[in-house]
């Protein structure tokens, strides 16, 4: 596979979301691509969001103005919830809920990706992101401190809500 420019994702990205922004173009006005992310780094923490499963639909995405799937599309929403490994509940355990960051993403047609941290008011971009087996993939900036990139996989669905 060939990039198409240095530092932009992959031709088959392009491919590979195709039918998520087409469906959010079809003739229902409730129609939205859903998320799930996991980055991890070489210090062994890992962050996780996803706008499957939540109440409220959070992080639900359509297309903005710039033709992007962006959840802060504004509509009913809201960002989606982020955890984090390093982050314990009471009983030890990881990716505690009572100390979660809120988050956006904003998807490209050609596989550009950025997630948005509205607690920390940081973007990180995803480089020269791959497509390839029904998920993308690249690195960007470490979470915290941490020296090293991380690698951040996305998977992608589509859903209408109805009522």
């Amino acid at each position: 596979m060939t990039s198409l420019l240095a530092g932009t994702a992959e031709a088959n990205c392009q491919a590979f979301l195709s039918p998520f922004f087409q469906f959010v173009t079809g003739p229902d006005a409730n129609r939205y691509v859903t998320y799930s992310y996991v980055s991890m780094q070489s210090n062994q923490l890992v962050g996780y969001s996803s706008s499957e499963g939540w109440t409220n639909w959070l992080g639900m995405m359509r297309k903005n103005p710039a033709g992007q799937l962006d959840s802060r599309v504004p509509f009913d929403s809201g960002p989606t919830l982020q955890l984090f490994s390093d982050r314990r509940g009471s009983n030890d355990q990881p990716f505690w809920m009572g100390n979660a960051d809120s988050m956006d993403l904003v998807v490209a047609p050609d596989g550009d990706v950025w997630l948005i941290s509205n607690t920390w008011g940081v973007t990180t971009h995803i480089d020269n992101p791959t497509c390839a087996n029904n998920v993308l993939y690249g690195f960007g900036a470490p979470i915290g401190n941490h020296t090293s990139p991380a690698l951040y996989i996305f998977s992608f669905g589509i859903t209408s809500q109805i009522g």
